[in-house]
């Protein structure tokens, strides 16, 4: 947690975030606390899915081959980004990528 206490993991899920440019990035075992204020995704994790991040003058580019998957803009010390889970959509996973499919009702 960076301040030495532990929280309870309540559940893990798969979560489709659609970006402020309106690409879809999924997101794989994404653990749900209700002790942590903000939604934090670890540069780590996007780098071991094939992610590049790019940080710099104040702004955060996330890209995957040549599309532009995010932005951000450095906030304190946090790179913030601005998008909403898409909530009727389908996870899924062909060939070990992972893909986010909207479903019409």
């Amino acid at each position: 947690m960076g301040n030495n206490h532990e929280v309870a993991v309540l559940g893990i899920e798969t979560v489709c975030l659609e970006s402020n440019n309106g690409s879809k990035l999924v997101l794989n075992n994404v653990k749900h606390t209700s002790d942590v204020r903000l939604n934090l995704i670890s540069v780590g994790y996007l780098v071991d899915e094939g992610y590049v991040n790019t940080l710099g003058a104040g702004q955060w580019k996330l890209t995957r081959g040549s599309m532009v998957v995010a932005r951000g803009d450095k906030l304190s010390n946090l790179y913030v980004f601005q998008g909403s889970i898409l909530r009727g959509s389908v996870n899924v996973v062909e060939n070990d990528t992972s893909s986010c499919y909207d479903i019409e009702d």
